[in-house]
């Protein structure tokens, strides 16, 4: 077992990777959406649905995880690198053909991004031991931080505001689709040459749950809700920064918004480093706890110097916190899942994510339908999406505290 611990370091590395790439085709979701919605002058709420048709692909996620199941996590993995390169090809010519045929580029990008997150999660779990999986996944979610960090950056280019307006780089959006196609395609070339060490020998016939469904165990079904309650938070808080920037801050302006929301990622990378190192001291249910509660503080403050230049930090302070969320979550959720139910409980887990897009729609629907003084004069509200948080935290403090508490063993 010594030898084959010394042969993780490589499928680590791969791993962690392929979480750096779909953390910035997820995180560039937060500049397409003001994108789309100057590119094709649509309402808010239309807008939106970049967000559900792209997180809407996770409702797959169940009959992903027999897929992985049966072919393996490397054919997994290659399969989904190649569907991201697909996906983000369709995207360039989308863009001249009508917004329909972008959402339908994104949904198929995004179950590229599925099969990969349902994929290399557990497989991470699976390289060490069960005691520092929290701390072993939180390290590998670090690296999909540090994509978030340059997707707002490089995301910033594609919109520029001067004025009062703010006008699109069509070329450079088109570019940059074309890069994440080809370094898709080149990532699953790569991963079909190299070896991946096989942890199927975990399922075998000495599993004391051999057969029995993963939705039997109730920290399964309880830590979905957790991750779409969490992925409501994560993607809601860039999703309405930029137009809340631009229209309800003074003096503030969407390019200035564009590159301080990078903030809001390095928090997430820095949360991530330190919580991989906390994760091996304390118990995850406690740093999950002190955390969600911190964020609460902080989504207090955003409320009461709403419309303030201040204002801005309580929410982009939140990503230090929400930093190790998704790694506790899904680890607890998994915690004392045997090896038969593994694939299938992280397909359910991960659909959780399906709740993003219809958060973010019925956010964008209360956004429409809100308006604030500013600088003498109605305009929309953009920071009342922010007030779902509560109840997000809310569920999330209840996980911490009973939830992933409430387990069927194998």
């Amino acid at each position: 077992m010594g030898n084959s611990k010394t042969n993780y370091t490589v499928p680590f590395a791969i791993m962690s990777f392929l979480l750096f790439l779909l953390g910035f085709v997820t995180w560039i979701n937060n500049i397409l959406v003001p994108f789309m919605k100057i590119q094709f002058n649509i309402t808010e709420s239309q807008a939106q649905l970049v967000s559900a048709a792209f997180f809407g692909a996770y409702i797959i996620s169940i009959p992903v995880g027999g897929m992985v199941k049966k072919v393996g996590y490397k054919m997994s993995v290659i399969i989904g690198s190649i569907i991201v390169a697909i996906g983000c090809a369709i995207f360039v010519p989308a863009l001249n053909i009508g917004y329909g045929m972008v959402l339908a580029g994104l949904f198929v990008t995004a179950i590229g991004v599925v099969i990969l997150q349902v994929a290399a999660n557990p497989y991470v779990i699976a390289l060490g031991t069960p005691e520092t999986s929290s701390s072993r996944l939180t390290l590998a979610m670090a690296i999909n931080s540090l994509a978030a960090v340059l997707a707002p950056i490089i995301g910033g280019y594609i919109l520029d505001s001067s004025g009062d307006s703010v006008v699109v780089n069509e070329q450079l959006a088109k570019t940059l689709f074309i890069t994440l196609s080809a370094i898709a395609v080149g990532t699953a070339a790569l991963l079909y040459f190299m070896h991946l060490p096989d942890i199927e020998g975990d399922e075998d016939s000495s599993d004391a749950g051999k057969g029995r469904s993963a939705w039997s165990y109730p920290q399964v079904v309880l830590g979905f809700i957790a991750i779409g309650m969490y992925m409501g938070l994560e993607v809601g808080v860039g999703n309405y920064f930029l137009n809340y920037v631009e229209y309800n801050v003074a003096g503030k302006s969407m390019d200035f918004a564009s590159k301080i929301l990078g903030f809001y990622p390095l928090g997430f990378f820095f949360g991530r480093v330190i919580g991989a190192g906390l994760l091996k001291k304390y118990e995850p249910t406690k740093v999950l706890l002190v955390n969600s509660v911190i964020c609460v503080a902080l989504l207090a403050t955003f409320f009461i110097t709403k419309g303030s230049a201040f204002s801005i930090w309580p929410l982009i302070a939140q990503g230090l916190f929400l930093s190790i969320m998704w790694s506790v979550l899904f680890d607890l959720s998994m915690k004392d899942v045997p090896a038969s139910a593994a694939k299938q409980a992280s397909g359910i887990i991960c659909t959780g994510v399906v709740f993003t897009g219809m958060w973010m729609v019925i956010m964008g629907k209360v956004v429409e339908n809100s308006t604030m003084t500013f600088n003498g004069a109605e305009v929309t509200n953009y920071g009342s999406a922010y007030a779902f948080f509560f109840l997000f935290y809310a569920y999330i403090i209840f996980f911490a505290l009973k939830g992933a508490k409430i387990r069927r063993n194998a």
